[in-house]
């Protein structure tokens, strides 16, 4: 069943609306320093920065190549269908996810992932880890990931006017093949535009033992076009459309192997984003004008096969529509950011092959107030405070409403005892009201009538040391969310399917990296310790206990993990770099809530990828990108990987070597 046209009529559409225009991006400033790590602290909110060139290098295909070399993330689900990402162990559920501004909220399924990007159209990810600034949004409990994607400055160079880029791709694990077509130019001397559409099909991957990995085979389509112009001297505008479509017969819980209630089925899923930012900066160091507006659509379609004589088609839509107005003032010690926000969806579950009326409708929405400060007190010493105000409510399936509100006030210091050497402290809070449902436990899942905000309290220390060639950053963190949402499971007389309000999670640990920049080489190291546990739970037996694989939707706990890397450049024509991951046995690694027996040790790991960067005859028109990523052909489970251990049904463990070559011809 097709629900959407094709991404090549999308984008071109898009790109020929003259309504739409290039995002302003905020981090424009750290295009010199994309790689070099920033603290949580704060000149910059975002912890940590992957870069356009890192992108490139790292030749990413999915979620778990983008953050590969992030010891504080996680990527757990072999299939990329399945794939969700975990910061200092907790779910990107309990975070505030973007895409140029336009926030990814919502949750399809929790036996597959809820995010979808494509990696080619990245030009910077920025990590913020824990609660953080008022600017972070509503309700980021666990901190922020933001997604910025490239426009047709990013890829001009000089004084050229037009260009573009045919990709060729092959991955020899899934024997799969990538085609995009990309074109960027100046309209006129105030506009531009980019256009990108592509395609890549695989078949069903193998893990390092050479086992098929069943149904993870799947094709993808993609569209994405950008226009960015001047209104005027004072005022640009940019807007954007992304479309991905994922088409595959996939498992119904994509993470577990096949069973007999874990049957095949063909899927059919779909993002859209549509994004416009809009600034007006009349050259006052009072006015400074941003405003962004959103629309994402996620659906996803489940064809059951005939039971009882009937098909079932279940089609579930997420719709999230919402806005961020800000304005920055700059005085003369003093930076204040002041703004509103606010978002409304809506989740609908359908059952279409039976010609049903609606099966599950949840609306929500969220309405934000926020100012954040930041003073250089002295040359050494600065500090940053800020304050949200957010009102949450919520129309669930049931048609009860639940309204909540509250504030999160934040503070951050940091003092530079050198010019090189600097330490930081800080302390912030978020709340999260209640939210939509996931759609897929629509009209199965109660809430509890009950229901309380959720609430998070970040403190943390750190130091930075920017050297001319060494960089060395660290923190320790201890961060605490109560009243945490989830499902009982057996417990008392409580059904299982009721979402309530289960108990406090704390979560503690340190995280340190540094580079070392050689003329021609440099090499990274980055460790992280985090450990999420229940600090008190309504069923005694889990207090005390780490978060489990079980716990969907709130996260999961990871052995140690320490990620090094090496890039060299050989010559002006040859650039080659080696990334490991080595993740740390983890013993008692949690509990099983269906039974409240200690699940088995996760076994540690080493993974290894070489990647190779060769410019033909000196040039950038023709580009060779090869890459082995598992390179030693490793079986392993990734301790990110939902159930892995499970008891019942277990996960899938990750792909074993694949070759990897894209011929990127450039004109």
């Amino acid at each position: 069943m097709q629900f959407s046209r094709s991404p090549l009529y999308i984008a071109m559409a898009a790109l020929s609306t003259a309504a739409l225009i290039s995002t302003p991006v905020q981090a424009d400033e750290q295009s010199d320093k994309m790689e070099i790590i920033e603290v949580h602290g704060k000149v910059s909110d975002a912890d940590q920065i992957i870069g356009q060139a890192q992108m490139a290098q790292l030749q990413a295909n999915d979620l778990g190549d983008i953050f590969r070399s992030q010891a504080e993330v996680s990527v757990g689900g072999s299939n990329p269908i399945a794939q969700k990402i975990y910061v200092r162990g907790l779910e990107d559920t309990m975070l505030n996810v973007s895409i140029d501004g336009a926030l990814q909220a919502g949750y399809l399924f929790h036996h597959q992932g809820r995010l979808t990007i494509e990696p080619e159209l990245l030009k910077q990810v920025d990590i913020v880890a824990g609660a953080g600034d008022a600017t972070s949004g509503s309700g980021a409990l666990g901190g922020a990931i933001r997604f910025l994607t490239k426009d047709a400055s990013d890829l001009l160079s000089g004084d050229e006017q037009f260009g573009g880029n045919v990709k060729l791709g092959y991955y020899g694990n899934s024997e799969g093949f990538k085609a995009s077509l990309t074109a960027y130019g100046h309209i006129n001397d105030n506009w531009s535009g980019l256009v990108t559409v592509l395609k890549r099909d695989t078949e069903d991957m193998e893990d390092g033992k050479g086992n098929t990995i069943a149904y993870t085979a799947s094709e993808q389509e993609v569209g994405f076009a950008k226009i960015s112009g001047e209104l005027s001297d004072t005022q640009t505008i940019s807007a954007s459309y992304d479309m991905r479509q994922d088409n595959g017969t996939r498992l119904l819980r994509a993470h577990w192997h096949p069973s007999r209630k874990n049957f095949a089925l063909p899927q059919e899923s779909e993002r859209t984003t549509s994004t416009v930012n809009y600034t007006y900066n009349p050259g006052s160091e009072l006015l400074n004008v941003h405003l962004n507006v959103f629309n994402t659509e996620n659906f996803i379609t489940h064809d059951h096969p005939l039971h009882q004589g009937v098909n079932n088609t279940y089609h579930a839509v997420y719709d999230s529509t919402g806005f961020d107005l800000r304005n920055t003032a700059q005085l003369s010690n003093t930076k204040i950011v002041a703004g509103v926000d606010y978002r409304s969806d809506e989740a609908k579950l359908q059952n279409i092959g039976t010609k049903s009326e609606t099966e599950g409708l949840e609306k929500g929405k969220v309405f934000g107030l926020y100012v954040q400060n930041y003073i250089d007190v002295t040359e050494q010493f600065q500090i940053s405070t800020g304050l949200r105000y957010d009102n949450y409510e919520l129309v669930d399936d049931n048609s009860v409403t639940m309204n909540s509100n509250g504030f999160s006030p934040n503070i951050n210091m940091s003092y530079a005892i050198t010019e090189a050497f600097s330490l930081n402290a800080g302390f912030a809070q978020a709340l999260r009201g209640q939210k939509v449902k996931e759609l897929f436990v629509l009209g199965y899942y109660d809430n509890d009538i009950n229901l309380k905000e959720e609430q998070a309290n970040n403190f943390e220390v750190g130091f930075k040391y920017l050297g001319d060639r060494l960089t060395v950053t660290g923190n320790v963190f201890d961060s605490t969310i109560t009243d945490a949402v989830s499902t009982l499971k057996n417990h008392g007389t409580i059904e299982h399917t009721l979402l309530t309000n289960v108990g406090d999670i704390e979560n503690n640990g340190f995280n340190l990296q540094s580079r070392y920049r050689f003329d021609s080489m440099s090499v990274n190291l980055s460790y992280n310790h985090s450990k999420p546990k229940w600090e008190n739970h309504v069923n005694p037996a889990l207090s005390g206990a780490a978060i489990s694989d079980q716990d969907w939707s709130i996260g999961t706990s990871s052995g140690d993990t320490l990620t090094a890397g090496i890039n060299y450049t050989v010559s002006d024509d040859l650039e080659v770099s080696w990334n490991s991951r080595f993740v740390k046995r983890l013993t008692n690694s949690g509990v099983n809530v269906w039974s409240n027996q200690a699940l088995p040790e996760k076994a540690g790991y080493a993974a290894h990828d070489l990647q190779a960067t060769w410019y033909v005859m000196g040039s950038e028109e023709l580009v060779v990108e090869a890459a082995v990523k598992n390179i030693f052909d490793k079986f392993y489970y990734d301790h990110a990987t939902y159930a892995a251990l499970g008891p019942v049904d277990s996960g899938v463990a990750e792909p074993g070597r694949d070759a990897r070559v894209t011929l990127v011809w450039k004109f």
